[in-house]
């Protein structure tokens, strides 16, 4: 049997050779109108959303071709600033960004603790998570869990969540050299289903049976919590670009106000995010 750590190799492989994902056009263009072109870059999790949203608005716009680009959060910052795109979804805003950058708020959604379903550890503080994500933690029993030494998943630099899980958890402390690096989220659950005592971080919108999300700080990641800005690692979505959109990627902002995106945005699993 193929090792983890084969699989998660596999796995990272994969993502690097990754292709912009151009979502199809259903509805014939009209003779002789012209096709406008709109990019878009966005991390793993975002990507589903965009991608489903792109689809809708194309059924009603077939004169315009949206094509997602999968690129980890500072990825797509990067590729913005290189003019590569006209937009970029993420889910991570740097602290110092120009002003001139224009921002929308797309979605909300939190970054979860996870475990494998059989570890009954009911929770932990955000202190205790930093132990845990240093390594300094060698065993989970004392904290209420199954016996034995945690297995620590994480995600790459650039990934949103880890940007987030540094800032909000760990502080200027780094994670445990002992950690996993899994290459997409799903990877990281995979690892965390099928392994008793791993412990990880992903989007609550991925959230499924195959994991529990962990309480911090006595706060659960469900939906009620999230809304109310309480769950500590609670984050808005966004859309950015280098100035206001204009033309058809102006106008694709503007139909992602309406009452089908909206739906969509709550299909996938994400919160609309608060009204401005």
């Amino acid at each position: 049997m193929m090792s983890r750590w084969v699989w998660l190799l596999i796995g990272a492989l994969l993502v690097g050779c990754a292709a912009p994902t151009v979502v199809p056009t259903p509805a014939a263009v009209p003779t002789g109108a012209p096709v406008q072109q709109v990019r878009i870059a966005a991390p793993e999790n975002l990507e589903p959303l965009l991608r489903a949203l792109a689809a809708a608005y194309q059924r009603e716009n077939p004169t315009v071709e949206i094509s997602v680009i999968k690129r980890a959060d500072a990825l797509a910052w990067e590729a913005l600033h290189d003019g590569e795109v006209d937009l970029v979804g993420v889910t991570w805003t740097p602290e110092d960004l120009p002003p001139e950058i224009w921002l929308k708020p797309l979605a909300r959604d939190g970054v979860a603790v996870v475990v494998n379903p059989q570890n009954g550890i009911p929770g932990l503080t955000l202190e205790q998570a930093r132990l845990l994500f240093q390594g300094r933690a060698e065993d989970w029993a004392p904290w209420g869990g199954l016996p034995g030494a945690p297995q620590v998943v994480t995600r790459e630099d650039a990934s949103g969540d880890t940007l987030l899980f540094q800032r909000q958890v760990m502080g200027d402390f780094p994670m445990a050299l002992t950690a996993l690096l899994a290459p997409t989220s799903e990877v990281l659950l995979d690892v965390v289903s099928t392994e008793s005592l791993a412990v990880g971080y992903v989007s609550t919108s991925r959230l499924s049976e195959r994991v529990r999300a962990l309480a911090l700080e006595g706060v659960p990641p469900v939906p009620e919590m999230l809304a109310a800005g309480l769950y500590p690692l609670t984050r808005d979505c966004v859309l950015a670009a280098s100035g206001e959109p204009q033309a058809a990627a102006g106008e694709f902002v503007r139909w992602l106000e309406g009452e089908r995106a909206s739906a969509i945005i709550q299909q996938q699993g994400f919160l609309l995010p608060p009204a401005s």
